[in-house]
């Protein structure tokens, strides 16, 4: 199998990954469901009897955009074998101590196309961005609907309230709440987040191998980007453009355009092809 030295290597980040979505996704329903997150008891027969909020709906609705900055994130700090700190090899101070786990000097020296370096651990991460969360979401439904939880009504009830669900009937499905909700169109735009995220953070490995002193320099700016965007979250204005989130107030209805969801993927496409030039051209 091709993927499968990569999918070794990563089987504890995606393990890391899958549990902090899960962590993630019980989260989101008990800030919009429950009465605080010491109510367990949503998750079984309890629940609090609340009306349904427009403010717990924009939540349930907008917030996988986060969730997916720091997952895509994660994979694209971790996904491949580290870099060494420069200066601290055998012959500076430190003993040559990586800055995560491999040696990336040494996987490029072995017998392996330089593409499948970069590409194999990008299709790992793609898959795994794109069904894991969904994944933790259908267990989470699953789960309600085994044990006839009232919470999942009080769910149902908070999709209800987008307007564009009014003509699915009295008792329509939870799937096609899901759809007329749009929220099929925010988890994509989350999942577009997610790939910047990676790529950003996959450049950034590469990025201290140029010759060029201004291209390693930009190998900050994900770090930066990354640590920075809970003080930017802070403004409604960088949460709608960037993170295709509802802005307060905001009608039901509205969801993140096409246009927004393709510069975010294009973005993503563009660091990677601009990562691979510089691989194919990077010298040990």
């Amino acid at each position: 199998m091709l993927l499968r030295p990569f999918l070794m290597l990563a089987r504890g980040r995606l393990i890391l990954v899958a549990v902090l979505s899960m962590l993630f996704v019980l989260f989101v329903f008990s800030v919009t469901t429950a009465e605080s997150l010491t109510d367990l008891g949503i998750f079984w027969h309890h629940f609090c009897g609340s009306a349904p909020e427009a403010k717990d709906t924009r939540i349930l609705l907008g917030i996988w955009s986060f969730l997916y900055l720091y997952l895509g994130g994660m994979l694209g700090l971790t996904m491949a074998p580290g870099l060494n700190t420069p200066g601290m090899g055998a012959g500076g101070m430190g003993g040559g101590w990586p800055l995560a786990i491999g040696d990336t000097r040494f996987l490029l020296t072995r017998p392996i196309p330089r593409n499948s370096v970069l590409l194999r651990p990008l299709a790992i991460a793609t898959a795994a961005l794109a069904f894991i969360p969904a994944l933790c979401i259908l267990l989470l439904l699953g789960w309600l609907r085994l044990v006839h939880a009232p919470s999942l009504g009080h769910l149902v009830a908070l999709l209800r309230l987008v307007p564009s669900t009014y003509s699915l009937g009295p008792h329509p499905s939870l799937f096609g709440l899901l759809a007329a909700s749009h929220f099929l169109r925010f988890y994509i735009a989350g999942f577009s987040i997610g790939l910047c995220s990676y790529s950003a953070l996959t450049a950034h490995r590469w990025l201290n191998f140029s010759s060029n002193a201004k291209l390693r320099g930009l190998g900050v700016l994900p770090f930066v980007a990354i640590f920075s965007a809970p003080l930017l979250f802070q403004s409604t204005a960088f949460r709608s453009a960037v993170f295709l989130m509802p802005q307060k107030g905001q009608s039901l209805d509205i969801q993140p355009s096409i246009l927004s969801t393709a510069l975010h993927f294009a973005f993503a496409a563009a660091v990677i092809y601009g990562t691979w030039k510089l691989l194919r051209h990077t010298e040990l």
